[in-house]
């Protein structure tokens, strides 16, 4: 499995587990109000279980982002590299056919 995979998937997992804490804090919110008169500590609890939804699905977002920025970064390094190892295999072509830069070298 590529190393880009790898990163897809946990941020797969991460992305369910998000859901599945937002579905359990709309459940727990829910039946918080159920046979409960008191409508400040019901709403309080789904206050507080929306919050801890929002960070948790920011904090998903900020590990996403800097995953996609390091795949960048390691995907233009890649360019990088192949490029500088193209140009090495010119030049080294360039050197064993006599350096003339392979266009014919007649020079009339």
């Amino acid at each position: 499995m590529s190393e880009h995979g790898f990163t897809s998937s946990r941020f797969g997992r991460r992305a369910l587990s998000a859901a599945a804490v937002v579905a359990i804090a709309a459940t727990g919110a829910a039946w918080s109000g159920c046979g409960d008169d008191n409508d400040d500590e019901a709403s309080s609890a789904a206050n507080s279980i929306a919050e801890q939804a929002n960070s948790t699905a920011q904090s998903i977002s900020e590990e996403a982002q800097q995953q996609a920025d390091e795949a960048q970064d390691q995907a233009e390094q890649s360019v990088d590299e192949a490029q500088q190892q193209a140009q090495d295999a010119i030049d080294d072509a360039q050197n064993q056919s006599g350096g003339s830069g392979g266009y014919g070298g007649g020079g009339n």
